[in-house]
Formats: structure tokens, C-alpha cells, sequence
């Protein structure tokens, strides 16, 4: 229990840090300055305020209902998943990882919506002049990562249980 402890906080500390220190070099150098391109422009450095979330989704709502929906709605849910992922003993630890990733950015946005009332978003990836990702930062990476995986892993795991279980079936 106490390792897990120490990995859940671990990974929340890092991403949380990481974050918050590029939302503040995001501010300090983008903020009122062009963007900048990368890799032909598959790569793009530009501040944004979202007042919404992903894709600026919920950003026309009242302030009231913004409130409500982006910040205690997500703490509420982060506060669950915290306390679920600490205390679940049905938990792999690659799960543990990944829930931890995805509070950690959880909590990275967070921060911002309860400072500023909106999060800072300055990274983008893409085909130049055609599709790419919404703006997005650090602590979205991190719960995409911690998603992802989630996912990846979770198939890989069963799949793999499966393909024993029929094996030993077989034999």
C-alpha cells in the first residue's frame, strides 16, 4: 500500500510540476507573440486562454454553469478516481500508473481553472493547413497518455488471458 502511495504521488507531483512550469513559460514567452512553427509546420507554439474544455467545448456556458460543470463536476470525479485508485486492490499497477497520470493532469488543468478561470493551452500537432489536435498542454498529454495506455495495456492484458485461458483449455 505505502509503494502505491508513494507512486500515485510521485507521478501526481510530476505532472502536476511539469505542467504548471510550462503554462508558466507558456505565459512568460507566447503570451502576445506570433506563433511559432516547427517541422514545417507540423509543430506549433501559440498561447491560448480556454475558458471551455477540450476544443474550448462549454466555453459559451454562464459563468455559473461553467463553474459547476468544469471545475466541481472534475474534482469531484478526481477526488473518486484518487481515492479509488489508492485503495482498489483489484488494480494491476500499470493501472495505478495510468490513473495517476490522468489525475495529475486532472489536476494540472484544474489549477489554472481555479486561478484564472480558465487553463492555458500552447501546444499544437498537425498537417499544416489541414487537420490537426485542438491547442492543448501538458496535463492533457498526460491523461491522454494515461488513457491510452489504460486502454492499450487493458486489451494487451486480456487478450493475452484469453489467449491462455483457450490454450489451456486445449491442452
Amino acid at each position: 500500500m505505502l509503494k502505491r502511495l508513494a507512486t500515485i504521488l510521485s507521478l501526481i507531483v510530476i505532472v502536476v510540476a511539469l505542467d504548471q512550469y510550462t503554462k508558466y513559460w507558456a505565459v512568460a514567452a507566447l503570451q502576445n507573440q506570433p506563433t511559432r512553427s516547427y517541422l514545417g509546420g507540423s509543430f506549433l507554439l501559440l498561447y491560448a486562454e480556454n475558458t471551455g474544455a477540450w476544443g474550448s467545448m462549454g466555453s459559451n456556458l454562464s459563468d455559473n454553469m461553467r463553474f459547476w460543470i468544469l471545475t466541481v463536476m472534475p474534482f469531484v470525479f478526481l477526488g473518486g478516481l484518487s481515492w479509488y485508485t489508492a485503495v482498489s486492490k483489484e488494480l494491476k499497477p500499470y493501472m495505478v500508473a495510468c490513473y495517476a497520470l490522468v489525475i495529475g493532469g486532472g489536476l494540472g488543468n484544474l489549477i489554472d481553472r481555479a486561478l484564472y478561470g480558465y487553463v492555458v493551452d500552447f501546444l499544437w500537432t498537425g498537417i499544416p493547413d489541414g487537420i490537426g489536435t485542438n491547442i492543448y498542454n501538458i496535463a492533457d498529454v498526460a491523461i491522454m497518455l494515461g488513457v491510452i495506455t489504460l486502454l492499450v495495456m487493458h486489451f494487451i492484458y486480456e487478450r493475452g488471458h484469453a489467449v491462455q485461458a483457450s490454450h489451456d483449455q486445449n491442452h
